[in-house]
């Protein structure tokens, strides 16, 4: 149904309806999505893959289940670029050698790892700023950019409510694979909030029930422990 500029019309003249939540955004998040995108990275250790993305121009986030150790990192190298563009053609992938001489800070507990990498890929595919002013709840939805079973960069950004939230982790319902360890998790303004990890049957947070959802490590916990080990400075 048309509708004149500058009117409203009545609730029974409406032949258009929102079904369910409203899933309309602004034509920018399309354009927002594509610079989120060029950050993020293949990763391949020895033979296993995963996914990564830049935090800085020459520093890179992943979980500490992909690259664990310096002996890890040294043998550990990456691919921007490693997408298909509009013709359904794959781009010429882009790849770097990870350097943790370069920096290198991993946690187990929270499961993830930060290493340097050679050059400086950001000043050519940018990075993700990582703070913690971008609360997260119960209800938003989370998008995410990633290298399922070790494919070229996709996303997910359809039914991917968020379903449960702690102190340290957040559930979802967005769709990962093998291979999307160490994505970014963005809301719905391509703010970074979550580092994904795992999912399957997983114990809900603040609770002794199991759901099967996705799950990843809040940047304020991630953040915090950094702070804590003398990393970055608290805002």
């Amino acid at each position: 149904m048309a509708l004149r500029a500058g009117t409203v019309a009545a609730e029974p003249d409406i032949f258009e309806k929102l079904i369910g939540d409203n899933n309309l955004r602004p034509v920018v998040f399309l354009a927002m999505g594509v610079k989120a995108a060029s950050p993020v990275c293949q990763i391949t250790v020895l033979d296993q893959v995963g996914t990564g993305f830049l935090i800085a121009p020459n520093i890179m986030m992943t979980n500490n289940h992909v690259i664990r150790s310096l002996d890890e990192g040294v043998n550990a190298s990456v691919r921007f670029n490693y997408e298909l563009d509009p013709l359904g053609r794959l781009r010429q992938p882009e790849q770097f050698a990870c350097r943790p001489d370069i920096a290198f800070y991993t946690s187990a507990p929270l499961d993830f790892t930060i290493i340097g990498i050679e050059g400086n890929p950001g000043e050519k595919y940018g990075f993700i700023p990582v703070d913690a002013s971008h609360p997260i709840r119960v209800g938003d939805r989370v998008n995410i950019l990633q290298h399922p079973m070790g494919q070229h960069k996709q996303i997910a950004c359809t039914d991917n409510q968020v379903m449960a939230v702690g102190p340290q982790v957040v559930q979802y319902l967005t769709d990962t694979m093998p291979g999307s360890s160490g994505a970014p998790v963005f809301n719905d303004k391509w703010q970074i909030v979550a580092l994904h990890h795992s999912g399957g049957w997983i114990p809900e947070p603040n609770s002794r029930s199991t759901h099967f959802r996705n799950e990843g490590i809040r940047i304020t916990a991630i953040l915090n422990d950094l702070v804590n080990a003398g990393l970055a400075r608290r805002a």
